[in-house]
């Protein structure tokens, strides 16, 4: 019994070989983002390993890792700082518009449709970077592709901005969460990007 449990192919050895690579690469994208401008390039990186590395049990994720963070890097550092500026221009202006609507209702009103359209940009730059992880685009393209597909699949862009509007609270009032959670949401992420992305790598085949 033993034998089977310590067994490196068993799945105590599997489980901690998995906690381990989420804590390492949830611990690198953290560091990274720490420097700002590498937080798309980054969130690349690490969607992708999670997707080979973790989900499809791929024995690649450290290599996979730096070299999808080095290959995409400019694209996705300029995409990040595109939807990056959008939604902290949006944040500013709910918040501005929030403020004037205590003595206004047409001001809330047009704070609360800025949180609808807020979903714009939050919902695009979930897809952005998955697609950048797995599709060869230039920057136009790449990011009107996210938007097409932010309003495309809409229910699912929902949830994406959703999960990560949550996991972002949690980690910022406890911190610690950052060590784990950012591989944990790209794997949450896959669940409901991964079935899009293979109805289009079918179309190519």
């Amino acid at each position: 019994m033993l034998k089977k449990i310590f067994n490196q192919e068993g799945f105590l050895w599997k489980g901690l070989n998995l906690l381990t690579d989420i804590i390492f690469l949830s611990t690198i994208w953290f560091f990274l983002c720490l420097l700002i401008i590498p937080i798309g390039p980054a969130t690349t990186a690490l969607y992708d390993a999670v997707v080979h590395g973790i989900r499809r049990k791929e024995p690649v994720v450290y290599p996979r890792f730096i070299k999808t963070f080095k290959t995409e890097f400019k694209t996705a550092f300029l995409s990040g700082l595109l939807w990056g500026i959008l939604i902290v221009v949006c944040v500013l202006t709910v918040r501005y518009l929030l403020a004037l609507g205590e003595a206004s209702r047409s001001a809330f009103a047009a704070g609360i449709a800025y949180y609808i359209v807020l979903i714009v940009p939050l919902g695009s730059a979930c897809w952005v970077f998955p697609i950048l992880s797995r599709f060869t685009f230039d920057f136009s393209s790449l990011n009107k592709t996210a938007l097409r597909f932010t309003f495309a699949y809409l229910p699912r862009t929902l949830i994406l901005v959703l999960m990560t509007i949550e996991v972002l609270q949690w980690s910022l009032n406890y911190i610690f969460p950052f060590f784990f959670m950012p591989a944990v949401t790209m794997l949450l992420w896959s669940l409901f990007i991964e079935p899009v992305f293979e109805k289009y790598e079918e179309n190519q085949l």
